[in-house]
């Protein structure tokens, strides 16, 4: 899935393509961010690391309430964002790294 989200492509794929990817990665993230949430907890507070994280998994609300937007470019640029949150999730969830190249 971050794979797809992430592709470089010479066309933008239609609108209807866009929506299933960007419904897919919701899924994804709805499920990965407790975990990551829970891992970050776990990391010394205040440190730099932890604060890095923490600003990150701050924005993850705000990108899913943006929507995927009307146009083509947007939704294309939106999904890409997604998809880079969909990893860090999965990079910082604790998943076993065979469970993470899955998607």
């Amino acid at each position: 899935m971050i794979r797809c989200a992430l592709a470089k492509r010479p066309v933008l794929p239609p609108y209807s393509d866009l929506c299933v990817i960007h419904a897919s990665l919701l899924h994804h993230i709805e499920c990965l961010r407790p975990l990551t949430t829970k891992q970050v907890d776990q990391l010394c507070h205040g440190s730099v690391d932890w604060s890095l994280k923490q600003t990150h998994l701050s924005q993850v609300q705000y990108q899913i309430d943006k929507g995927l937007g009307s146009g083509l470019l947007s939704a294309s640029r939106q999904v890409q964002s997604l998809g880079y949150t969909l990893r860090f999730l999965l990079e910082n969830s604790g998943l076993p790294a065979g469970e993470v190249a899955a998607l």
